[in-house]
């Protein structure tokens, strides 16, 4: 899940003078990493408004590839671990186990950001009263807590084979409107300073 910022400086370059032109490069690389941030930044505010409780994790997921003279196109991108699961909040789709099963809590404790934390299935299971499997009936397949007096059973956790996502995030969307209001103020700026910078020397 990326964003490459480029820029087309031709028109930009025939409005300079030479000395201006000599500039552009590195007034363009300053401009186009600058914009980058402001993705980024906006990246993770997207992950606020429209997941649920994100983990400081999750909201850590976008970083930048910087633009250089030489290179001029910057790249605003979800890191590995988490663009694995960040892709199906941005395009939907279905998500299937890499082993048996996905599991999907239910009635077992989650913490604030609503996720099981690590550990809660071996420390549920490690109780006599839970036990994983299949049960008679129409009872989906999971982990199972037998209730007082073992006249019931909750559903802790339960075995999904795939589960659907509805695209959600707009991460794309919501990052070309940025470099689009943001790139011009960040050029201009940038060839100013560029321009300052080399006559001061």
């Amino acid at each position: 899940m990326e964003i490459r910022l480029e820029h087309n400086v031709d028109q930009v370059r025939r409005d300079l003078s030479d000395f201006g032109r000599d500039q552009l490069p590195f007034a363009t690389a300053l401009a186009l990493n600058a914009t980058a941030e402001d993705v980024r930044r906006n990246a993770e505010k997207l992950l606020d408004r429209k997941l649920d409780r994100p983990t400081s994790f999750t909201r850590r997921a976008f970083t930048v590839w910087r633009a250089s003279k030489r290179k001029l196109e910057a790249t605003v991108f979800a890191k590995d671990a988490q663009a694995e699961y960040l892709q199906y909040a941005e395009s939907g789709g279905v998500r299937t186990p890499r082993g048996r099963a996905l599991v999907v809590p239910s009635k077992a404790r989650r913490n604030k950001f609503g996720n099981m934390a690590r550990g809660t299935i071996k420390k549920a299971l490690a109780r006599p009263t839970v036990f994983s499997g299949d049960t008679d009936g129409p009872r989906p397949g999971g982990i199972y807590e037998r209730t007082r007096r073992g006249r019931g059973l909750r559903l802790l956790v339960f075995y999904a084979k795939r589960l659907r996502y509805t695209p959600r995030l707009g991460f794309q969307d919501a990052a070309r409107k940025t470099a689009e209001a943001r790139m011009a103020h960040h050029l201009g700026q940038s060839l100013a300073r560029a321009i300052r910078t080399a006559r001061s020397r």
